[in-house]
C-alpha cells in the first residue's frame, strides 16, 4: 500500500540526516480494531509522521507521548477501547477492541524496514518474528530475510529455534499470525512485496486505471502494440510503460503478487496476450475488459481452454458497482484485484458475518498452529 511508500520515504529522509525516529507497529489485537496486526507509523522528533496504527483515534497521543515512552527501550503499549476501557471516552473510540501496539526509536541500519526495502526492491517475502512476552523480551525478535537468512538477538537459542520456524512457515505461507508457547508469545509477520499490476492495453480508460493503482502504492506497467498509444507522457504516474511485442510476457517477470488485465480494445492484440499469459500458471488475476462473449470467441479461436478454467481468470473484469466511465471502471476493477488478493468475494460487508477482517479467535491460538490475529472495525 502506499502508506508503506511513505513510511520508507521518511525513513530515508530521517537516515539521511542523522535521525532517530519512533517506529509504532500494532503487533495484536483483540476484539474490534481499525488495522490490524502489522500496520505501522513512523514519527520524527518534529511529529512528522508517515503511516497510521488506527482510524486516527491513537495518533497524536502517540506522537506527543511515544518520545518518553521509549526512554527506557522498546514497549508494548495497551489501548482499550472496549465501552468500559481506561480510554475509550478519553478518545470516543468506537472499535471495541484493544490494540497492543509496539513502540521502539530506531536508527540507520534498522532491521523491519531494511527487510520492508527488501521485500519491495527484490519482490520476495521476507518474515519477523516480534517477541511480545515476557515483558523483558520485548524489542527482541528473529528475522528471516529475502533470501531465507535467519537472525536475531535472542539468547535462548531453542527459542530462536522455534520462532525461525514459525517465521519461515509465515515466509512460506505469506500469512502474519500470534505464535504461543510456554508463556511466550510473539507476533509473526510476513513482509510481502507490492501488488505489481501489468495493464495490456493503453487506451485512455488504462490511464484512469493505472493512476488508481499507483494511488494505493500498487508497481504499475503498461503494454501496447501500438507506440502512438504506448507512450510515457501518457502515463506519468506509471513506473514503465513500453511498445508490446509478440512473446513479451515470456520475458516479463511474474510473481504471485503480480496481476494482470487486459484492456486494449483491440480483439487481435488481447487474443494475443491471452494466449500468452494462459502459459503461466503464477499471476493471482488476470482480468479481460469486454463482453463474456467477446472472451469466451476468443478462448474457442485459440484454444484456451485452461485459461477460460483458471479460477484467476475474470471475464468480464470488475465487481458488480454499476461502474461507467473509465474513473469508475478502474475502480470496479481495482476493488475486484483487491478481493482476490486478499481471498475475498468483495460482497457487502453488511452481509458478511463475523469479523469484517475474517480472523480466527484468540481461542484458537497455539503454537503448532497458522491462525491470524482477530480486528474489525468500521
Amino acid at each position: 500500500m502506499a502508506e508503506i511508500q511513505n513510511i520508507l520515504s521518511l525513513w530515508h529522509e530521517c537516515e539521511q540526516a542523522g535521525e532517530q525516529a519512533v517506529l509504532a507497529t500494532v503487533v495484536k489485537t483483540q476484539g474490534s480494531s481499525y488495522r490490524l496486526p502489522g500496520a505501522r507509523m513512523l514519527m520524527t522528533r518534529g511529529g512528522v509522521r508517515a503511516g497510521s496504527v488506527s482510524g486516527g483515534c491513537l495518533e497524536d497521543d502517540l506522537v506527543k507521548k511515544a518520545w518518553w515512552l521509549t526512554e527506557p527501550g522498546p514497549i508494548i503499549r495497551r489501548y482499550d477501547t472496549t465501552p468500559d476501557g481506561e480510554i475509550a471516552a478519553e478518545y470516543g473510540l468506537g472499535c471495541n477492541g484493544i490494540i497492543h501496539v509496539q513502540l521502539e526509536r530506531i536508527t540507520a541500519g534498522n532491521t523491519v524496514l531494511d527487510l520492508l526495502r527488501q521485500a519491495r526492491s527484490s519482490r520476495s517475502p521476507a518474515s519477523v518474528a516480534h517477541m511480545l512476552a515476557p515483558k523483558e523480551l520485548v524489542g527482541r525478535r528473529l528475522t528471516v530475510d529475502v533470501h531465507g537468512r535467519a537472525e536475531h538477538n535472542l539468547a535462548d537459542s531453542a527459542l530462536a529455534a522455534a520462532l525461525q520456524l514459525a517465521a519461515e512457515t509465515a515466509r512460506t505461507g505469506r500469512e502474519s499470525f500470534l505464535w504461543k508457547e510456554d508463556g511466550r508469545e510473539a507476533f509473526v509477520e510476513t513482509l510481502s512485496p507490492a501488488i505489481r499490476l501489468l495493464i495490456f492495453g493503453a487506451g485512455d480508460d488504462a490511464i484512469a486505471l493505472a493512476n488508481l493503482a499507483k494511488h494505493f502504492g500498487w508497481e504499475v506497467a503498461v503494454y501496447d502494440g501500438r507506440a502512438h498509444y504506448a507512450r510515457p507522457d501518457r502515463f506519468p504516474m506509471t513506473d514503465s510503460v513500453a511498445v508490446r511485442h509478440p512473446g513479451m510476457v515470456a520475458q516479463l517477470p511474474l510473481d504471485p503478487w503480480t496481476v494482470a488485465v487486459t484492456m486494449s480494445h483491440s480483439y487481435s492484440q488481447d487474443l494475443q496476450v491471452l494466449t500468452e499469459l494462459s502459459e503461466t500458471s503464477v499471476l493471482a488475476y488476470i482480468g479481460v475488459l469486454g463482453p463474456r462473449k467477446r472472451t469466451e470467441q476468443m478462448f474457442e479461436e485459440a484454444g484456451l481452454a485452461r485459461l477460460a478454467e483458471s479460477p484467476a481468470l475474470h471475464s468480464p473484469m470488475g465487481l458488480d458497482i454499476g461502474a461507467e466511465g473509465p474513473d469508475q471502471v478502474a475502480l470496479a476493477v481495482i476493488s475486484e484485484i483487491q478481493a482476490v488478493v486478499n481471498k475475498r468475494t468483495g460482497g457487502p460487508l453488511g452481509q458478511r458475518h463475523g469479523s469484517i477482517h475474517a480472523r480466527e479467535d484468540d481461542a484458537s491460538l497455539s503454537s503448532g498452529k497458522r491462525p491470524v490475529l482477530t480486528g474489525a472495525c468500521g
